[in-house]
């Protein structure tokens, strides 16, 4: 394969994944409490009695003793902190 070939599906692939994570931004909630950093996505991974408003990806993680959601959005890493929910 040539090189140039090679260096156009790079850049059609980097384009590709950088128009996935710039839609998923637009999900992602305005504060978490457990915000979890890796591959280059930044995931908030709050769980609790029902999930927050701002949460696109609701999911039950636990049905007994009581039912418990976790909210998984998810963005891109752009070296912003997640600013917490909780007012201490």
């Amino acid at each position: 394969m040539k090189s140039s070939t090679l260096v156009a599906i790079l850049i059609l692939q980097a384009v590709l994944v950088m128009g996935i994570l710039s839609q998923a931004n637009a999900e992602f909630p305005k504060c978490c409490d457990n915000c979890r950093f890796f591959s280059g996505a930044v995931v908030c991974d709050d769980a609790g009695p029902k999930c927050r408003d701002g949460c696109a990806n609701c999911r039950v993680v636990e049905t007994s003793p009581k039912k418990t959601f976790r909210c998984a959005d998810a963005r891109g890493d752009d070296g912003t902190p997640c600013p917490p929910c909780k007012k201490y």
